[in-house]
């Protein structure tokens, strides 16, 4: 990362910081490379526990990368590795080239000098001021007093607590508190920024602010952020791409837009549920099997779904008419169509009219309803009948 702040470079790479002679040219493109990693502890009694499994992983360089997961699927321990906290038990994880886990600790150091780190409970030290906590690491690589209170004034003005300087953390509401850790991990300009849960202490609207401070910060500063969080809302505001992982393997990952809009695997489904809009419980009640259908007038409801894989956006209109048999009223009871990442995507549940006319059943209104309907949508089903 460039040094915006105009403070003279204090870090020396290592000696022993250098690229890895064995990495190849698609290993070493990222700035975060996963190459086939496994990591297994010594569990209860010496047996082994795999936590990760062949995870083959490549953060770009300057984007936002999110890794989520249940409680226990790994999401730290994957992290921890980056900045060397752990090894790996197999293959490789490369920070812009070097093998992570051949460094030494004086490689080690410098490396985690290029990293930043930012805490689900902030880490603070309750006696120092914001701006002692925010110098410490400056502090203690013997940085001259005048370069840290020009870096530390310039990180302050950046994440809005220019005001609080002086005041202790225990004044603090979470959010500031956040923050501080935010300047605190930007202090020593990293290539990296490592992201545990940062916003899972927080409210709602605390979350907002610091997704979009950390958002700022990646484009103003083109800093790589590597975040890991159980909440796929988080996903959604601020990452780029995303990877999900189950049980120690990556099971899913891709560009935000494509893995909300179209999930693989059952564990990113379940990851979604909670943004998905599922059919309300009233509704619900309501709806019978199609297999029981014997009127030969009624109102299915239909699951029509959007995954941003068009360029354009819904075609609500056509939709409509193409549902519409004789003029028959259209309407769409549930959901809702989001933009993520320039794609319009979602989920609208639809009723429709059919009935068995000119000799045509019910279910043949159906299937051609279906035909018609799926020329504007990506996917599209029926639920039942009301």
């Amino acid at each position: 990362m460039a040094n915006l702040f105009d403070v003279p470079q204090f870090i020396e790479d290592a000696p022993s910081l250098i690229a890895d002679p064995d990495s190849n040219a698609t290993s070493t493109q990222g700035a975060v490379v996963f190459d086939n990693v496994g990591k297994v502890f010594s569990g209860a009694r010496g047996v082994p526990t795999a936590a990760l499994a062949n995870v083959t992983l490549n953060v770009a360089h300057g984007e936002v990368f999110g890794i989520i997961g249940r409680s226990g699927a790994g999401k730290s321990t994957l992290l921890r590795l980056v900045n060397g906290l752990e090894k790996p038990s197999s293959g490789a994880v490369r920070v812009n080239g070097v093998s992570v886990g051949k460094l030494d600790e004086r490689g080690l150091v410098t490396l985690r000098r290029r990293i930043g780190m930012v805490f689900q409970h902030f880490n603070l030290l309750s006696a120092k001021t914001v701006r002692e906590n925010i110098a410490l690491p400056l502090k203690i690589a013997g940085v001259p007093k005048a370069a840290i209170d020009k870096k530390v004034d310039a990180l302050l003005e950046l994440v809005g607590l220019a005001a609080k300087r002086d005041a202790y953390p225990a004044s603090l509401s979470g959010g500031q508190k956040q923050r501080v850790g935010i300047a605190r991990a930007l202090v020593t300009d990293p290539d990296i920024l490592l992201c545990d849960e940062a916003t899972s202490a927080l409210d709602p609207e605390t979350t907002q602010a610091i997704l979009a401070l950390l958002r700022d910060i990646n484009r103003r500063l083109n800093l790589t952020v590597v975040l890991i969080t159980h909440e796929m809302q988080v996903i959604r505001e601020v990452c780029d791409t995303v990877a999900v992982i189950e049980r120690g393997e990556v099971v899913e990952t891709g560009p935000v837009w494509r893995v909300f809009g179209d999930p693989q695997h059952d564990a990113t489904r379940a990851l979604l549920r909670t943004l998905v809009h599922d059919l309300p419980a009233d509704l619900a009640d309501r709806v019978k099997p199609l297999r029981d259908i014997a009127q030969a007038d009624a109102r299915i409801l239909l699951d029509v779904r959007f995954t941003g894989d068009d360029a354009r956006d819904p075609d609500l209109a056509g939709l409509t008419s193409a549902l519409s048999i004789d003029g028959s009223s259209v309407r769409f009871v549930h959901g809702g169509i989001d933009r993520i990442q320039g794609h319009a995507q979602g989920r609208l549940v639809v009723s429709a009219q059919v009935r068995a006319s000119g000799g045509i059943t019910v279910h043949a209104q159906i299937a051609a309803l279906l035909e018609r309907a799926r020329g504007h949508a990506n996917h599209v089903e029926v639920l039942g009948y009301v």
